[in-house]
C-alpha cells in the first residue's frame, strides 16, 4: 500500500438540534452558513419547490441535483452546509427525525470525539476566550493535540477547547501562517474518533488505508489511549482515542453522532454506495451521488473515499 498525501476534505456531523448548531457555528466560530434546507422540499430534478426551505432562512446556496428517490429519508432529513474561510465546505450538518413522530433524533453514544481547527493569525486568542466566556459557551485551555483535559504550564503554546452543542470537542489552535484572508478559522485539520480497539483500528488505517503512526501513548496515561496517524507529509489527520474504565474493559465505541468523514487521496477504492448523506462540497453546484465510494473502519465508521478535482 502506497502512503499517499492523504486530505480531510470534510465532516458529516449529526445533530440533535440543527438551529442551535448553526447558532453556534455561526456565531461562536464564526464559519459561514449555508441553509438550512429539508430534503423533502427538493423537486425530483433537485431544485427547490417555490421558498420551502426549513426554518424560513433562505435558500441552500446552489442546487442540489440527482437526488435520489429516497423520500421518506429526505422529507425528514434536515441539512446545513459550513465553511470555515468561504473556499468550499467544511462541514454538513445533518439532521434527522423519527417518520413515526416528527421528532428531531437525539446524538448519543462514543464516535467522533471532536476535531481540531487552525485560526487565523490574526485572531488573539486571549480575546476569543473571553469571547466565548461572553458567550457563556464551555471551553477550556488545554495542551496541543489532545482532549482538553490535560494541562502543562510548561507548554509554550495552548489551544482553546471549547463544546459544540452536542458535547463535540473542539480544538482551536494559534496559527501561524495566514492562508486565509478575513477567516477566524483557515482550516479544518484533524478529527478524533472513539475507538474500541486503538491496535485494532490502528492496523487497518495503516495496512489498509496507508497512514503512518507517528506517537503512541500506550499505557503513559491512566485510562486513555491516544494514536496519531499521519499522511506521508508527516500532517496530523486522524487521532485515534480508545477508553479504558476502571475494571480494564474498553469503552466500546458507538452511537450516533459522525455520519461520515470524507479524505481525498486515498489509494483504495470502497463501495460504491452507503446510507451516508453523500453532498459534494462544492459551492456553485451542490450534487448528492457525487461518486465518491465508501469504506468502513474497524468501528463501523463510513470514510468517503472523496474523488479530488
Amino acid at each position: 500500500m502506497n502512503n499517499d498525501m492523504i486530505s480531510l476534505d470534510h465532516i458529516a456531523l449529526h445533530v440533535t438540534s440543527l438551529e442551535k448548531s448553526i447558532r453556534f457555528y455561526q456565531n461562536i466560530l464564526q464559519m459561514e452558513v449555508f441553509g438550512p434546507v429539508n430534503l423533502g422540499t427538493l423537486s425530483a430534478s433537485g431544485r427547490f419547490v417555490g421558498k420551502a426551505v426549513s426554518g424560513g432562512q433562505g435558500l441552500l446556496k446552489g442546487i442540489i441535483k440527482g437526488i435520489s428517490p429516497r423520500a421518506l429519508h429526505d422529507q425528514y432529513t434536515d441539512i446545513a452546509l459550513l465553511a470555515s474561510s468561504g473556499s468550499k465546505y467544511d462541514i454538513l450538518l445533518v439532521q434527522k427525525r423519527y417518520p413515526e413522530t416528527g421528532m428531531t433524533k437525539s446524538v448519543d453514544g462514543k464516535t467522533i470525539f471532536g476535531f481540531s481547527c487552525t485560526l487565523s493569525p490574526s485572531v488573539n486568542a486571549e480575546i476569543l476566550a473571553w469571547d466565548l466566556a461572553q458567550a457563556e459557551a464551555t471551553f477550556q485551555w488545554g495542551d496541543q493535540n489532545y482532549d482538553g483535559t490535560l494541562f502543562t504550564e510548561d507548554n509554550l503554546i495552548h489551544s482553546i477547547y471549547v463544546q459544540d452543542p452536542d458535547g463535540r470537542v473542539i480544538e482551536l489552535k494559534p496559527g501561524t501562517e495566514d492562508t486565509s484572508q478575513g477567516s477566524c478559522i483557515t482550516s479544518i485539520d484533524s478529527i478524533t474518533l472513539h475507538t474500541t480497539y486503538p491496535e485494532k483500528s490502528a492496523h487497518y488505517y495503516t495496512k489498509t488505508l496507508g497512514f503512518s503512526i507517528t506517537s503512541d501513548s500506550k499505557t503513559t496515561i491512566p485510562g486513555k489511549r491516544f494514536i496519531w496517524l499521519t499522511d506521508s507529509s508527516g500532517k496530523r489527520l486522524i487521532l485515534l482515542y480508545g477508553l479504558i474504565s476502571p475494571d480494564g474493559t474498553p469503552v466500546q465505541a458507538s452511537g450516533y453522532g459522525l455520519d461520515h468523514f470524507a479524505l481525498t487521496g486515498l489509494s483504495i477504492k470502497g463501495e460504491k454506495h452507503s446510507i451516508q448523506t453523500d453532498v459534494r462540497m462544492n459551492p456553485e453546484n451542490l450534487i448528492e451521488n457525487s461518486g465518491s465510494t465508501y469504506l468502513q473502519d474497524s468501528d463501523g465508521y463510513w470514510i468517503e473515499n472523496y474523488p479530488e478535482s
